[in-house]
């Protein structure tokens, strides 16, 4: 030091320059034997401390070497074996910061603003990170129908928030991370306390993922949908929101149940429309009751339309055959405009099932396809942990989809009336000037 004691003397600043050099050229070499040694990222905490040039560029060649199958045709496990070591964390350079200032005095400059590394998410023993993540999750509604019908919904609220943590897709979470970070009351995803986390885990096991070791295994999306007795995704995935992760279990039942309209909600000329579809139905699908349906409607928020057909001219004949077929919701409409035929004329008329308009944002399929293909091999083949094999979804799906009996177009339920003439089909009227209600024709018997 010099006589005002302030700054260090040139010896001192130069002897600080050659230990650093010294170590990054060790840090370098350390790199290079784990590269070597067939490890998929270096494992030394100085190696991390100090990267260097040359330590990334032999990294990248090693990275680039690496066979096109790792990860066993996973894009996301592939991306986490070729992903160069981390840089060194804020904490890891203020503490040799701290400890070259205990010695002498740091030669090491700052790091710039744009160059702070942000935390890590994921499996390693960094805690997870959520502060750049989106505030909505990817639902495939057949997988929430399944988890009402299972009486599921519990586990599988924890499964959607635990991919909504799983950032980079490697599925797998150590549960000390997954504790400190939803059982604590000041973490902005405060969850459940301790006990209701172990009964949730135990609820999932086998179906949403598998413990070992401390760690998480979170199945996909297809092994879940097999479990729950879906044999094929249909409609759309939606974004679901996080607050609905986060909010009590009555209102993710909500929007579970709603998400299914929105997945079958459709933009066309007249705006955004759904197919009517009845509470019988929607009951075998869901397992959910009718009084719960509305509820669950009011709840979310649920846009409802009215559909009435319009038959044939009215006689007793007629009359009494619709009634066997259409039961209560006959009724008798008098054309005073002259739309179906001849003003003043009476015809027979029924209420269909309502429409329903779900409130969620519809997201890209991505890989569905891929999904209901694993899902047929799975149902074909078994897998172990199936609950109830393919459950009612088969029953009232058949192949995994409901019958379609309602179109846009005339020419559309034509054609599937010449494939199936056993059954009624529908087409698109009109909608009425205040749109309260719509009409539909009907082609066959």
């Amino acid at each position: 030091m010099d006589g005002a004691g302030t700054s260090p003397s040139p010896q001192l600043v130069e002897a600080n320059r050659q230990l650093l050099a010294r170590r990054q050229q060790a840090a370098a070499q350390r790199s290079s034997a784990a590269i070597a040694a067939d490890l998929p990222w270096v494992s030394d905490s100085s190696a991390r401390q100090a990267p260097t040039a040359v330590c990334a560029s032999v990294v990248a060649a090693a990275a680039a070497e690496l066979p096109a199958h790792l990860g066993w045709g996973s894009q996301a496990a592939t991306a986490v074996a070729r992903r160069p070591p981390p840089p060194p964390t804020l904490s890891e350079v203020e503490s040799e910061a701290e400890r070259q200032q205990t010695v002498g005095t740091s030669v090491m400059p700052p790091l710039p603003a744009q160059d702070k590394p942000q935390p890590l998410a994921g499996a390693g023993t960094a805690p997870i990170a959520t502060e750049l993540a989106p505030d909505w999750v990817k639902l495939y509604p057949d997988i929430g129908l399944g988890m009402l019908r299972q009486e599921l919904a519990a586990p599988g609220r924890l499964w959607l928030l635990l991919r909504y943590l799983d950032r980079e897709g490697r599925g797998l979470l150590r549960i000390d991370n997954i504790a400190s970070t939803l059982n604590t009351p000041s973490s902005p995803l405060h969850f459940c306390g301790k006990r209701q986390l172990r009964n949730l885990l135990r609820d999932g096991e086998g179906i949403f993922w598998v413990r070992g070791k401390g760690c998480l295994w979170l199945r996909s999306a297809a092994r879940v949908a097999s479990g729950l007795g879906v044999v094929r995704l249909t409609g759309q995935p939606v974004a679901l929101p996080l607050a609905a992760l986060l909010g009590g279990i009555g209102d993710f039942r909500a929007h579970l149940y709603t998400a299914f309209y929105s997945g079958r909600t459709k933009e066309s000329a007249y705006g955004i429309e759904a197919r009517p579809m009845a509470r019988d139905t929607l009951a075998g699908l869901s397992g959910v009751g009718r009084s719960s349906q509305r509820a669950y409607e009011t709840r979310v928020g649920v846009a409802v339309q009215a559909n009435f057909a319009v038959g044939e001219l009215s006689s007793k004949e007629g009359k009494e055959k619709r009634a066997w077929q259409q039961g209560q919701a006959l009724f008798e409409i008098k054309d005073y405009r002259g739309q179906q035929g001849k003003r003043g004329r009476t015809y027979l008329a029924w209420q269909l099932p309502n429409s329903y308009a779900g409130q969620h944002q519809r997201r890209p399929k991505g890989r569905q396809k891929r999904i209901n293909r694993e899902l047929k091999d799975l149902v074909t083949k078994g897998t172990p942990g199936n609950v109830g094999g393919t459950g009612e979804m088969a029953s009232l799906h058949g192949t995994g989809q409901l019958q379609k009996r309602y179109y846009p177009y005339g020419k559309l339920a034509a054609m599937a009336y010449g494939r199936h003439p056993d059954q009624p089909h529908y087409w698109r009227w009109q909608r009425t000037r205040h749109g309260r209600f719509v009409m539909w024709q009907q082609v066959g018997a």
